[in-house]
């Protein structure tokens, strides 16, 4: 089965909100508009940072369509759109913008080539790869033309092709695009630059989507040296690698490894942070985590107590975050058959998720479906039926 590797792969994958270089003056209305734009987009205030691009869109029809600033606001508004998920809005924007950037700058020009890419990631996000794939294939011919076959900027290429592929299980021409791209940027950069990090990152999860391990765990080894060096042995900037390391030991099944770096990642967190910061709740319910999976009860119990506990005095009782340990702390005690500890967190990240997210959410669903599987657990075969016919309806509507 496919892991979702290469959805984080492509996780830079984005609409670029890039723009090309005009002589206009900087206190013109389109300028005004674009600059509101791209601090409400910032911000997350997405439907003020539309109106505010849509205008700047209306401005730049005025400029004739041999202007930049047209395809730069298409784009603009485009990303807008992609980031609420409103793809068929997007698409028509970036489609015009591709034709735009070609008549405009040529078709060998990088800022072509990341036209291309946007209109693609687009695809790529709705599954469409076979409308994706050729226009990654195009952007990375146009930038190679351009730049050269070992400019840096063609790994970002490489990397979307290859996450294509690996969408479609095609790996063997996915770890062909992802070794070209680490050996680009070893080229540019020298063994121990932290851009390797990410290269080797992308190939040991293309070889984890197969099972790999072999190779794709000492890519991982090299990555934490690299930012070990870089960072030093106590630095935040060491807890990705440290996370990612201890996942492809756990299922390679050497948990013993695994748990050491889990463990040096909660301490560095804990040194770096303090011990009541809510930065340590990730790493608090990742070791805890391993130990469940382990069967590990009792060492996983105190760290999902202390991440709660840390969640509520941070962000209070009815917080989103202390309804997702709750939730967590909840399994755990159902798995140790203690229901009297469970029912009151179960009925706490439901209530909490309800008034949040709404009664029809599909968050709200999976809780659910654990506080019915505890009620079955103690003989109120009655009250899970209810829950599942909520559950039942919520998916129907989802």
């Amino acid at each position: 089965m496919l892991n979702s590797w290469w959805r984080r792969l492509l996780a830079g994958c984005l609409i670029a909100m890039v723009g090309l270089t005009g002589c206009e003056d900087a206190t013109a209305p389109w300028d005004r508009y674009v600059d509101r734009g791209d601090l409400l987009f910032q911000q997350g205030r997405f439907k003020e940072a539309k109106e505010q691009y849509a205008t700047a869109l209306k401005e730049a029809e005025t400029f004739g369509e041999e202007d930049p600033r047209l395809p730069r606001s298409l784009t603009k508004l485009a990303a807008v759109h992609d980031a609420q998920g409103e793809y068929e809005q997007a698409e028509p924007l970036l489609s015009r913008a591709v034709s735009l950037n070609e008549q405009i700058l040529g078709n060998r020009d990088p800022q072509f080539a990341a036209s291309l890419s946007n209109l693609a990631a687009l695809y790529f996000a709705q599954r469409h790869y076979e409308k994706a794939l050729p226009l990654f294939e195009r952007a990375l011919h146009v930038r190679q033309e351009a730049l050269g076959a070992d400019h840096i900027d063609l790994t970002l290429d490489l990397k979307n092709l290859a996450g294509v592929l690996a969408a479609q299980e095609h790996y063997a021409q996915a770890e062909t695009h992802l070794l070209r791209a680490l050996e680009i940027t070893e080229n540019v950069t020298g063994p121990d630059d932290l851009q390797l990090v990410e290269r080797l990152n992308n190939l040991a999860l293309l070889y984890r989507a197969q099972e790999n391990y072999e190779k794709a765990i000492p890519l991982l080894e090299r990555a934490l040296a690299i930012n070990a060096k870089q960072y030093g042995t106590e630095s935040p900037g060491l807890l990705g690698s440290l996370n990612n390391l201890a996942s492809m030991l756990v299922a390679q099944g050497t948990p013993g490894k695994a748990e050491e770096l889990l463990k040096q990642a909660l301490h560095i967190n804990e040194q770096s942070f303090g011990p009541e910061n809510p930065r340590l709740v990730a790493s608090l319910t990742k070791l805890a985590d391993f130990y469940r999976l382990q069967g590990q009860f009792e060492k996983a119990e105190p760290l999902l107590v202390n991440a709660l506990d840390i969640n509520k005095t941070k962000f209070g009782p009815e917080h989103e975050k202390v309804a997702n340990v709750a939730n967590n702390l909840a399994l755990l005690y159902l798995l140790q058959k203690k229901y009297a500890k469970a029912e009151p967190l179960f009925a706490q990240a439901l209530a909490i998720n309800e008034k949040i997210l709404g009664k029809e959410h599909p968050i709200v669903a999976r809780t659910l479906r654990n506080y019915a599987a505890l009620l079955k657990k103690t003989n109120r075969e009655q009250g899970a039926q209810k829950l599942e016919a909520r559950i039942a309806t919520i998916e129907q509507e989802s």
